[in-house]
């Protein structure tokens, strides 16, 4: 089936400014990068040439050359047959670029030439040093880029068969601060709970559309999990040799298997020397840097104040960790969770899927979370930078004590001024200046209009 996505409007917006640069589309392994690229080019260039560096190896010394355009398709001819290139109406498709670093920094020669365009994409493209042994410089400021993640809960009322009609009753009642009737609000809420349990790769989504199976559904989720971290031990440098020694395999492993036992702690801090190896003092952190990059996981950092700007406040060494997928940190707990997900009667580690979802809904919009967190045991649940205003997003699977919010919001001069939206199991509702939202509208929190209420 075919999958509606962000990066389709976004790519079409690419093509249609004349100023455009070559595009590059980052993102996690299996996020639907590929598919998405390829049926663009398809629908809207009468020539579409397509190179997969994983694949075929053997286009990696095409590059090795002069990066200019005449000689990267004089060297390309030989290595395939091509069909006559038509200015205007060719679109060169590198894929899996990490391979080929110097494919990537072609983009920077080719960004005057006008005659083709050229979109790359790649899963590894943050990490540093990839390729080992190879000081290749990235192409800055030369391309336009596009993050890609897996399918956030409006890409998957659209699979669902929803269309943007449906989703602006959502959003307009965020918008209006007016409740969904009963029917709409239960509705979007099992819809949620059946996107909190496939959570958003592709291939998951599609199974699920097509079978309505929550299990063989999991299982994919499972399967594309364990591939990720086969990834770990699967990269290979300029010399083919692999990147990383048995060690540093054992130590990303490790931590990527430690992030259901921290968000289950009480302060859900993520504590670096409880990865296990041997390695550099640092190794942990590394191996949570390259998870990162990877596009596997996201930090949440604490704030010394939840004052803005609050990038100015972060403390650069405690943190939580995330999941980029829901359905990732889902399919990682044990079976019978999704049943307990999908009737409502989670038990009491509930707050570390119903976090970890805010988590993943705010990192698909691309906006920047951070929490804050004394040793007093004052704690928010995360904090935003909303139009201007720190903004605490208090999350709750369904009622909880807001001590420590009030408490901050009732002393600005000390915590600087801020607003409160609870986000829990319940309808929208406004009272006592705090805007209560149900986790369904989470993902539009980056994207609305309004100001919160004034009282």
């Amino acid at each position: 089936m075919e999958l509606k996505r962000h990066i389709d409007k976004w790519l079409m917006g690419w093509k249609e400014d004349h100023d455009h640069k070559p595009a590059l589309v980052r993102g996690i392994r299996q996020s639907g990068k590929t598919h998405s690229i390829r049926l663009f080019a398809e629908s809207n260039y009468q020539v579409v040439i397509y190179l997969n560096f994983w694949d075929r190896p053997d286009l990696i010394d095409v590059f090795d050359g002069e990066l200019d355009v005449d000689t990267i398709i004089r060297e390309l001819s030989v290595k395939m047959p091509l069909p006559e290139l038509q200015y205007g109406t060719t679109v060169f498709i590198y894929d899996e670029v990490q391979e080929c670093p110097r494919a990537l920094l072609s983009l920077k020669t080719v960004a005057n030439d006008k005659r083709f365009d050229y979109i790359a994409s790649g899963s590894y493209l943050g990490v540093n040093g990839y390729v080992v042994s190879d000081d290749t410089p990235k192409p800055v400021g030369c391309t336009d880029e596009f993050d890609m993640r897996t399918l956030d809960f409006e890409e998957f009322l659209w699979a669902k068969g929803y269309t943007d009609r449906e989703v602006s009753y959502i959003r307009e009642a965020l918008e209006t601060q007016k409740p969904l009737s009963k029917s709409m609000h239960n509705s979007f809420t099992a819809l949620f709970r059946e996107y909190l349990c496939v959570g958003g790769f592709p291939e998951a989504v599609c199974n699920y559309v097509e079978t309505n199976n929550i299990y063989s559904t999991i299982q994919i989720t499972r399967r594309i999990t364990r591939n990720l971290q086969d990834d770990f031990g699967r990269r290979r440098g300029k010399d083919n040799k692999p990147i990383f020694n048995a060690n540093e395999v054992a130590r990303i492993r490790s931590a990527f298997s430690l992030i259901p036992s921290f968000l289950g702690k009480e302060n859900k801090r993520f504590i670096v020397s409880h990865i296990a190896g041997k390695g550099a003092k640092d190794s942990g952190k590394d191996a949570l840097d390259y998870l990162k990059d990877a596009g596997v996981i996201t930090k949440v950092h604490n704030l010394t104040v939840p004052a803005t700007p609050l990038s100015v406040n972060v403390i650069q060494n405690k943190y939580k960790v995330f999941t980029t997928d829901i359905g990732m940190l889902v399919g990682m707990l044990e079976d019978g969770t999704t049943e307990a997900i999908l009737s409502g009667k989670l038990g009491m580690g509930k707050g570390v899927i119903y976090e970890s979802l805010i988590a993943d809904a705010l990192y698909k919009r691309g906006g920047r979370l951070f929490y804050f967190a004394k040793e007093s045991r004052l704690e928010l649940d995360f904090v935003i930078n909303y139009h201007g205003e720190s903004t605490i997003l208090e999350v709750k699977a369904v009622d909880g004590n807001t001590k420590s919010a009030k408490t901050v919001m009732a002393n600005p001069d000390h915590y600087g001024e801020t607003r409160l939206i609870r986000i829990k199991d319940s309808n929208l509702c406004v009272s006592d200046r705090v805007l209560t939202i149900p986790h369904y509208m989470s993902f539009l929190l980056f994207d609305w209009r309004t100001t919160l209420p004034t009282g």
